[in-house]
């Protein structure tokens, strides 16, 4: 679409596409000088940290932009009008803060009070990733659009994060408000692979799911690989890793994203712990990290011991917790026949001393054990790094210390995704890689939004396991 109309409309929408280049859009627009800088909004610190990171690339002029997230803006606008912005609850209760902030500020803006200082600061407002903004976000940045010129970019059929709250419908609310100056069509992240065909495929396939019908996995037999499920889950799961692993026989250079079920976590953990080629993605909240933590901040002794060895258990392969614990008792009470392993000794120093360099210690002897594999790399080095930094800072708790660590691990963005790995498609949004494996396209939760960003991962080939040809 022409980039003119970016530029100069006073409010629109653009319906991106996944793969059809809306980033180099929004870049190409904040490469155009304005005499005050163009405000650019998003949702995650990660998805600013690779905003950032594409504009120092094409080396946009900083002056040229301000990019940070829709909460941070708010946030910062709340703290420095703080009269003006009362607010009741407390950020250590987001559930209830994060919404009365935006709607505090959104009176705030709606209001007129900001006006002179909005158009001081910023020559116009784009907002990004629109699909996930909720019905309080919508209302502040049609507040924002009445003082700047506003464009926003977003595509319904990728509203997955619909969970925490009533999203805006697009078409009665937001194209209401954002009249659309155009689609993107053009398969980028496609042809750039030198799969086109596969690129016009997913844009068909995107019209298909949205009209409420049911897309043909045999449709495009180049690019899309089709696998029945048997409904028997050791011959499925066994013919998942065969697919895996034929991709990346094939294309041993090559990335892959597999994509398995949202809802179901530990599903995905087995899926890595049994396969030494994938890593997890993890979930930003680090929520195990920072549970263990807070457990070993409070207990003591041989329950301080075992919640290491149980919590290690879920990272690591071999790890055997229950045999394990046993064991310690074991050496503990003296009954052992054979001497303690450093492992194992490493474990009872935690009972005895309690203390954190102790509790490093039993981590890194149980990352060295015979047949130990960390399967998930990302929250097993969160977990050392949490114990490390408390060493450091010993009057922060571990707690503390997980909870510093989970937002530096925020502010990484993408580069916190391994080149082969496994996710949900709320954790792989927005991603790309060449290879592209499902493991149950027609799981709980997977609708026809969620299997289309699925199915749009793979820049080259996409492996789909199902119950039937037909799905949506």
């Amino acid at each position: 679409m022409n980039i003119n109309q970016i530029l100069t409309s006073e409010r629109g929408s653009v319906v991106a596409p996944a793969g059809c280049g809306k980033t180099q859009l929004i870049i190409a627009a904040l490469n155009n000088p304005h005499n005050k800088p163009i405000l650019v909004l998003t949702h995650t610190t990660a998805g600013v940290a690779a905003l950032k990171k594409r504009l120092r690339k094409f080396k946009v002029a900083n002056q040229n932009f301000v990019v940070t997230t829709i909460d941070g803006w708010a946030l910062r606008v709340a703290h420095t009008f703080a009269a003006s912005c009362p607010m009741h609850s407390s950020a250590e209760s987001p559930k209830l803060f994060y919404p009365e902030m935006r709607r505090v500020v959104n009176s705030f803006v709606a209001s007129g009070a900001l006006s002179k200082i909005l158009k001081a600061s910023y020559s116009r407002l784009y907002v990004d990733e629109y699909q996930d903004c909720n019905m309080d976000q919508h209302q502040l940045i049609v507040s924002l659009s009445d003082h700047l010129p506003t464009v926003v970019f977003g595509d319904p059929m990728q509203c997955i994060f619909d969970f925490s709250g009533a999203m805006p419908n697009w078409v009665s609310e937001v194209e209401q408000q954002f009249p659309l100056l155009g689609t993107l069509t053009t398969p980028w992240r496609w042809n750039n692979a030198h799969s086109p065909i596969l690129g016009e495929w997913i844009l068909q396939a995107r019209d298909i799911l949205m009209s409420g019908e049911k897309v043909d996995l045999s449709s495009c037999p180049q690019h899309i690989f089709w696998h029945p499920l048997s409904g028997d889950y050791q011959t499925d799961r066994s013919n998942n890793y065969k697919a895996e692993r034929s991709i990346l026989e094939l294309y041993p250079n090559d990335s892959l994203l597999v994509i398995g079920a949202s809802m179901d976590e530990q599903s995905r953990h087995s899926y890595a712990q049994g396969n030494p080629r994938i890593d997890v993605v993890e979930q930003v909240q680090l929520a195990g990290i920072i549970t263990a933590a807070q457990e070993f901040d409070e207990k003591k002794g041989k329950s301080l011991a075992d919640s290491i060895v149980d919590n290690v258990s879920k990272m690591i392969t071999n790890v055997d917790a229950a045999v394990t614990k046993r064991r310690i008792d074991t050496i503990l009470n003296g009954r052992n026949e054979k001497p303690a392993t450093e492992c194992e000794q490493a474990l009872c120093d935690v009972v005895n001393s309690n203390s954190r360099s102790s509790i490093l210690s039993a981590l890194l002897q149980l990352e060295k054990r015979d047949g130990a594999r960390v399967y998930r790399k990302a929250a097993f080095k969160a977990l050392k790094d949490t114990i490390s930094m408390s060493i450091g800072s010993p009057q922060k708790s571990m707690f503390e210390s997980a909870s510093i660590i989970r937002e530096r691990l925020r502010q990484v963005g993408d580069n916190r995704i391994p080149k082969r790995a496994i996710g949900s498609t709320l954790l792989l949004k927005g991603l790309e890689a060449d290879h592209c494996l499902i493991l149950n396209a027609q799981n709980r939760g997977m609708n026809a939004r969620h299997l289309y960003v699925a199915l749009s991962r793979g820049a080259k080939s996409v492996s789909v396991f199902s119950a039937h040809q037909y799905i949506g």
